[in-house]
């Protein structure tokens, strides 16, 4: 599950201006906010003393954001933009020079980030996943979405492909990695056409995102089968749902009440609870800081009790001061080197913490999606099913997964198959820790064996 919208960060850069190293290209990076990355782009050209610039963060749809400024001063750079409730800073040292690491602050809390300077010469000329763009409307909002044919093919089957957690563009872009394009060319290659689109709220799509539910996102795919049935020139064959982490929740949503979905794949898809993912990425945040086994449970504990209180609305007060406790313990824990990225006002920072985690748990989506068991849903399918897990996946892990999926696809009695690749991350690249961290350092592609073991279970079944 890629990036839980705790804070909606927009950029910008300040870099100390002088005559050392240039800043002119394309550089891709992420900043790490509580073990999830939020993938950013910058654009800047120009020279010192005179650079200009613009930010991306595909996730959040936000393109060309302007720089306040940039500024050079010997290996040190900054930078800075509007967020739209103040300034968010970057402050960065030059590690070499296609490389920056620092810390970005925004409202008193710093977190940090990391850039990568993009070869031009090493990108591709040729789009991948071009198609055709259509607007497709459920209810009052409009989704925008690309559908690519194969060339000569009589009624090739669509494949739709659903994004994870947090609002995605149609490519499911990730620091420069866009794996639902590369999919669509790849499906296109062995003539099967697919189709992609904008979540709510991103690119050309309305909507508000995290207030959709599932049972609303399940009727935005619904809305999307309808049209290819009715109002696409081409006509097209099987339906197969591809869900990616969150996605597959919908995908499953989806293919259990559809009839008209054929197959379905799920992706590093969750089979248990969101609440126990939840569970599972914090506990693996706070294990790889060495916080004490005593405060990581305490906290989670608090946590969860605090996700249920707001779901209930019942004992939230109670709830917010046990968190608020469990947090503290936390910040006791942690050692003199941690405590530097923490505000001195403690309890500032602390409240602020608790306010991001209500305001997030408390959304309609999130709400729909912790207590919900995927289990449930893939217990009642009639499609056959591919399911892929990666075995260096740190978000939505294999051990966690995979057996309760398996039960669940028995109970069915369907046809399924699930495969574990075993050095794949979360995004399926090839990885050394699968750790999220490490997403902007892999090379942007997946992992081989991956986009095949897809298209050849398609046309095999």
């Amino acid at each position: 599950m890629r990036r839980p919208a705790l804070l909606l960060l927009f950029l910008s850069i300040s870099a100390f201006v002088s005559a050392q190293p240039s800043l002119n290209g394309t550089w891709e990076g992420a900043i790490s906010i509580q073990g999830q990355d939020l993938g950013i782009i910058f654009n800047i050209e120009g020279e010192a003393g005179n650079y200009s610039g613009t930010l991306d963060i595909p996730a959040q749809g936000a393109a060309d954001l302007p720089l306040i400024y940039i500024i050079m001063r010997g290996d040190s750079m900054s930078t800075a933009f509007n967020t739209g409730t103040g300034m968010g800073e970057f402050k960065g040292q030059l590690v070499n020079e296609n490389n920056i690491e620092g810390t970005y602050i925004q409202s008193g809390s710093s977190f940090p980030f990391r850039l990568v300077r993009q070869d031009p010469s090493s990108v591709n000329v040729v789009d991948p996943g071009a198609g055709e763009e259509f607007i497709i409307t459920n209810e009052e909002v409009k989704i925008a979405g690309t559908l690519v044919v194969p060339d000569g093919v009589n009624q090739p089957s669509v494949v739709i492909l659903l994004s994870g957690s947090g609002a995605q563009n149609r490519d499911s872009e990730i620091v420069g990695f866009r794996p639902f394009a590369d999919i669509a060319e790849h499906l296109k290659n062995q003539d099967i056409a697919s189709f992609r689109f904008d979540d709510r709220q991103v690119g050309q799509s309305t909507g508000n995102f995290m207030e959709a539910g599932l049972s609303t996102l399940a009727s935005d795919v619904n809305s999307i089968i309808q049209f290819l049935q009715d109002s696409v020139d081409t006509q097209l064959g099987e339906i197969i749902l591809l869900g990616h982490s969150q996605g597959g929740i919908v995908a499953g949503e989806v293919a259990r009440s559809n009839p008209d979905v054929d197959k379905l794949i799920l992706i590093a898809s969750p089979a248990v609870s969101m609440m126990r993912i939840l569970r599972y990425q914090v506990r693996q945040a706070y294990e790889e800081i060495n916080l004490p086994e005593e405060a990581i449970q305490n906290e989670i504990d608090a946590r969860e009790d605090l996700m249920k209180a707001i779901s209930s609305n019942d004992g939230v007060n109670t709830a917010v001061e046990l968190y608020e406790h469990a947090y503290r313990e936390v910040l006791n824990s942690l050692s003199e080197e941690q405590l530097q990225a923490v505000p001195e006002d403690w309890e500032s920072f602390i409240e602020r913490q608790t306010n991001q985690l209500i305001s997030y748990y408390g959304t309609t989506q999130m709400e729909s999606f912790l207590f919900h068991n995927p289990a449930g849903d893939l217990s009642e399918l009639s499609v056959p099913v591919l399911v892929l897990y990666g075995g260096k996946d740190s978000q939505v892990s294999d051990e966690l997964n995979a057996l309760a999926a398996r039960d669940a696809l028995n109970e069915a009695g369907t046809e399924f198959e699930i495969r574990v690749l075993e050095n794949a991350n979360h995004l399926f690249q090839e990885a050394e820790t699968g750790a999220v961290t490490e997403y902007s350092t892999l090379d942007k592609e997946f992992i081989d064996g991956f986009l095949s073991t897809i298209s050849d279970w398609i046309l095999t079944h």
